[in-house]
């Protein structure tokens, strides 16, 4: 009868924690996807946005930004920030947040590229 009760008892606790860690789970999850939208408005609420970023050494970044409607090319680096001109709009194609393609679509390029 013991040996009954203490798997009883084992899996109540296994379930126990299974069910915590499911709830640990979901709600960093939903703080994550909350963040990431309060992030997200905050940075596109201004008159200045980031349209692209590339880098182009370590620790160092240029960057074409958008002040009112003119766009304007830095270059970032670890303890400073400097102009490098201004870019025509023409010139410039910017993406929707829409227009992303799918991870499944980049998971298939990566691995099609790679030759075994």
């Amino acid at each position: 009868m013991t040996l009954l009760s203490s798997s009883v008892s084992d899996i109540a606790q296994f379930l126990t924690v299974l069910i915590v860690f499911i709830a640990v789970l979901a709600i960093t999850m939903l703080c994550t996807k909350w963040m990431g939208n309060y992030q997200k408005a905050q940075a596109s609420s201004g008159n200045a946005e980031v349209i692209e970023t590339i880098r182009i050494a370590p620790g160092k970044w240029v960057e074409i930004i958008r002040v009112g409607s003119v766009y304007k090319v830095i270059a970032v680096c670890k303890d400073t920030v400097t102009y490098l001109g201004d870019v025509d709009e023409k010139e410039i194609t910017v993406k929707s947040p829409g227009e992303n393609r799918p991870f499944s679509e980049i998971l298939t390029k990566a691995f099609s590229d790679k030759k075994e």
